[in-house]
């Protein structure tokens, strides 16, 4: 850190400006410390004030002792954030006017850094959260400009909104998870004492059932017969597991022997906390002590790529109609079931046959750990063939 002079061959007083090197970002931070100072009174080598005596030297200690103050001030930064210090963080610490002199951006750095260190929500979360924020810098990108925290009201969330439908092809659904992130942080903001505009919270993008699938008992006894070797066969073992379980693929991806009581596997959900009570069925049981319960590493996005794979080439390939809303236009495909099955197909499977199976819903709820019924009824899918059996012979006279 060092302090330099705006204007160091002025006459008259200029501007002094603290200068920091932020390592994290490999950027400097820059900004004016709203204090002036004759150039002839000031130490170019040192780049501090030069003593002197009289008025001048009154006037030099009175800048010099303000200049401390900013040291101990970013002492205190660097000590409380270490290397995580960043120029978001400096903005919201030295800036002496009000918010409207901060960017949004600069306060979306901070939400997101805070929630994240008090362990407020999940990895996953802050990723959305750093999505959102990409997203956001698109469209300051494609504005030309950056945005204050003071200028995000209704019309600026309009114009958001409308740029991702038509520029980034979005969807009602993926606008309403963006929306709830932006209307977390402006709740934050106020909490902090920021005062952002509020009107934005009134602002309501409307989801839409989606036409996710689940597979049929058939098509499960498919994949557990697949003849498969390497990572295909990991990828399928961890697949059955999610099937078995109901679990998230966060949560099925990881079991351990010490959570088992009374033959149920006590599970907390990584996303919401959530208790789940899993019964240790033998199909469980035998998948898991095929790897002695440490179950093998993949990302998501190769899992449901080799699990997309083995589908297709089972012919699992049934043509299935699938909707996607954009505010009032709907957009209707026909895509092969093999298509759209991923690693939450498992969890939406295992909740649809155990409703087929008649299992009570808070039984279902006990297992996967959903908490609210309307979401429960979400991950049910329709199995035509179950409708076809219930109504064979519906009006035949008895």
């Amino acid at each position: 850190m060092y302090y330099i002079l705006k204007e160091p061959k002025s006459k008259n007083k200029t501007l002094i400006f603290l200068r920091y090197y932020v390592a994290k970002e490999n950027s400097y931070f820059k900004i004016s410390t709203n204090i002036k100072i004759n150039p002839d009174n000031w130490d170019k080598k040192n780049r501090i004030p030069i003593r002197k005596r009289g008025g001048d030297g009154i006037e030099s200690q009175k800048i010099t002792s303000k200049l401390v103050e900013m040291n101990k001030k970013l002492e205190a930064l660097k000590t409380k954030h270490g290397k995580d210090l960043s120029i978001g963080d400096l903005k919201l610490a030295f800036h002496h006017k009000k918010e409207e002199h901060i960017y949004a951006s600069d306060y979306l750095e901070s939400f997101i850094k805070e929630r994240s260190k008090v362990g407020e929500v999940s990895a996953r979360s802050i990723q959305k959260y750093q999505t959102v924020v990409n997203k956001m810098t698109d469209f300051q990108i494609h504005k030309k400009r950056s945005y204050k925290l003071s200028e995000l009201k209704e019309s600026f969330f309009i114009d958001l909104i409308i740029y991702l439908r038509e520029e980034h092809n979005l969807f009602d659904n993926t606008l309403h998870r963006y929306v709830s992130v932006l209307k977390t942080f402006l709740r934050w903001c106020k909490k902090k004492g920021y005062s952002p505009p509020m009107d934005f919270l009134d602002i309501i993008i409307k989801t839409h059932e989606t036409d996710d699938v689940a597979l049929t008992k058939e098509e499960v006894v498919l994949i557990e017969n697949a003849e498969l070797t390497g990572a295909k066969d990991r990828a399928r073992d961890l697949f059955l597991i999610g099937i078995y379980s109901g679990q998230r693929f966060s949560d099925y991806s990881v079991f351990e022997k010490a959570d088992i009581r009374d033959n149920l596997i006590h599970k907390t959900a990584k996303k919401t906390g959530a208790m789940s009570y899993i019964p240790l069925t033998e199909q469980l049981k035998v998948v898991l002590d095929k790897y002695d319960w440490i179950l093998p590493k993949i990302s998501n996005q190769k899992f449901n790529v080799h699990i997309q794979n083995i589908c297709k080439n089972l012919g699992i390939n049934e043509a299935v109609k699938f909707t996607s809303s954009k505010g009032s236009h709907k957009k209707e495909e026909i895509k092969e079931k093999w298509e759209k099955i991923g690693s939450h197909t498992a969890r939406r499977t295992y909740i649809t046959i155990a409703a087929e199976n008649n299992m009570p819903d808070h039984f279902i709820m006990a297992v996967t750990g959903i908490k609210d019924p309307n979401t429960l009824k979400k991950y049910k899918k329709i199995n035509k063939d179950v409708i076809l059996k219930y109504t064979k012979g519906m009006f035949l006279p008895s």
